[in-house]
């Protein structure tokens, strides 16, 4: 090989290493770490259509009027308040993703959710022990990252936006996709249940990306308060077309 021809190889090789890593970064998946919070104008959510179960449970897990104060029993007593609830708290939450997992952790008590991108299964759900956040697994279809959870419980705040309440058969699939260049998350939840729900139940939060210098702040929380007794219904919601 004459040195112009080595000189010709050696440069299409670096236009091929180029292209390569182009196409790789174009590839790339969103990454979605940050602190995200709600808005004024953040909630659409429409009416649950729900069974007769449905309408039952979900009105036996409402907070309960106690002497003009609104009571719910997990907030009350500090347990974990688990999924939906802490998805739609006014605090901002916290998201740490990696190639692993996606992580959000609330300021509320709640667990950290923990949400697998390393192509693992559900587990055996007559094994798997029932929590207030489920066992969520997530795979990305193009710049939307597609979240599946099962394995919740009945505890902590069941209640879903719109009406219903989680619990055992409950089935959660959020859809997760940055808007605005990156300055807004738009999460879409949908809900599937057949106790409760006549037909899935969808809606959708739209968190603003929280500015670089928040941090993470403590929540304490003492069951022994009798001012934890005292805790807020949630606002009304706003309805829109999906």
């Amino acid at each position: 090989m004459t040195i112009r021809n080595k000189a010709v190889a050696r440069a299409a090789a670096f236009v091929m290493t180029s292209l390569c890593t182009i196409g790789a970064a174009s590839a790339a998946t969103p990454d979605l770490s940050g602190f995200w919070e709600l808005k004024h104008d953040s909630k659409k959510v429409g009416k649950a259509e729900l069974t007769a179960e449905g309408k039952r449970l979900a009105e036996a897990s409402r907070p309960k009027v106690e002497d003009g104060m609104i009571m719910t029993y997990a907030s009350r007593w500090c347990h974990p308040l688990g999924t939906p609830f802490i998805m739609g708290d006014s605090a901002p939450l916290d998201l740490v993703q990696s190639k692993r997992e996606l992580a959000i952790t609330a300021e509320v008590q709640s667990s950290a959710r923990h949400i697998y991108l390393d192509g693992r299964p559900h587990p055996d759900l007559d094994a798997f022990d029932p929590t207030t956040n489920g066992h969520s697994i997530g795979r990305w279809e193009g710049n939307v990252l597609v979240v599946d959870t099962v394995g919740f419980n009945d505890r902590g705040n069941p209640m879903v936006p719109g009406g219903g309440v989680r619990g055992e058969g409950s089935h959660l699939v959020e859809r997760y996709e940055l808007i605005d260049g990156g300055d807004r998350l738009k999460v879409t939840f949908t809900w599937t249940d057949p106790k409760i729900f006549m037909k899935a139940h969808t809606y959708s939060f739209t968190y603003y990306k929280a500015p670089a210098e928040t941090y993470a702040l403590e929540y304490f929380c003492d069951s022994s308060d009798p001012e934890r007794a005292k805790t807020a219904e949630e606002p009304p919601q706003v309805s829109s077309k999906q």
